[in-house]
């Protein structure tokens, strides 16, 4: 799903670095659904998510008297969101959490073959979707996985990605375009959404997934498409397009927090951000 850019005006920004309220209220309510997204592609655990996403708007609200307006104000914003999501406790978001072939090798345990799909189990495979996708993307290191999800979640240009992380445009290319590699050619070689002759799909893991605690009934899931017509878009789009319909078909998580409520507890007020270096 693609995730709509932030839409602030430059006189909101001027308005929320003088401590206007509703000003910076809005500054928040725009950014919060991509940062979020950012910090739950980056992080596998949600509390983190929730947390990395909370610390990078306060980290944003207190410096927005320094924002000189040299880029866009949001990828101004981005940069210092994806600089405290890629340091959040201890580099959690730096690292790959396994290697492509652990993760293989965790889906062949207890994959059963002769499982059947059935109808009344679409949520739990919704849920099991969800998860392996977001545990593929921690086999990539933190550079080519936030690579991805601002070239294939957010959809940002190369210049403009190039400029969040500090990179030249052409190094965060070579980057995208080896972690969509890496995700192709995993995909191709071990999921059924994406190839039906490969060996794992969601209804021959669930059993395995239910016993691990991976999915549960009763388990918020956003809505979306099911399986069944992510599989058959798929089918219909060419082999380097696989991965993207992969990942920007699904439903948006959006977080359990208001994060507008915990800005206005941790600073105190929101007439009066503050505005220091640290």
């Amino acid at each position: 799903m693609k995730r709509p850019a932030p839409d602030i005006d430059i006189d909101t920004v001027t308005l929320a670095a003088g401590g206007d309220a509703a000003a910076v209220e809005a500054v928040v309510r725009s950014l919060q659904g991509p940062v979020h997204a950012i910090a739950r592609r980056m992080l596998l655990d949600r509390d983190d998510a929730e947390d990395a996403t909370q610390e990078s708007l306060v980290r944003i609200v207190t410096r927005l008297a320094q924002f000189r307006g040299e880029s866009k104000f949001s990828t101004w914003a981005y940069r210092i969101a994806v600089r405290r999501i890629l340091d959040f406790r201890e580099q959690r978001a730096a690292v790959a959490r396994q290697s492509f072939t652990a993760f293989a090798d965790d889906l062949a345990d207890g994959l059963d073959v002769a499982a059947v799909e059935r109808v009344e189990d679409a949520v739990l495979h919704q849920q099991l979707k969800l998860a392996c996708s977001q545990a593929m993307l921690h086999c990539l290191d933190g550079d080519h996985r936030i690579a991805f999800v601002l070239g294939e979640l957010l959809e940002l240009p190369a210049d403009e990605a190039g400029e969040i992380l500090g990179v030249e445009p052409a190094t965060y290319r070579k980057r995208l375009s080896r972690a969509r590699a890496a995700l192709t050619e995993f995909l191709a070689r071990t999921c059924g959404v994406v190839s039906p002759q490969a060996p794992c799909a969601c209804h021959r893991r669930l059993d395995r997934a239910r016993a691990l605690g991976r999915v549960a009934p009763g388990r918020d899931v956003p809505a979306g498409e099911s399986l069944v017509q992510l599989r058959s878009h798929i089918a219909s789009v060419s082999e380097a397009r696989k991965v993207t319909a992969f990942y920007r078909r699904e439903p948006e998580v959006r977080s359990r927090r208001d994060f507008v409520a915990d800005l206005r507890r941790i600073l105190g007020t929101l007439h009066q951000p503050t505005r220091d270096n640290q």
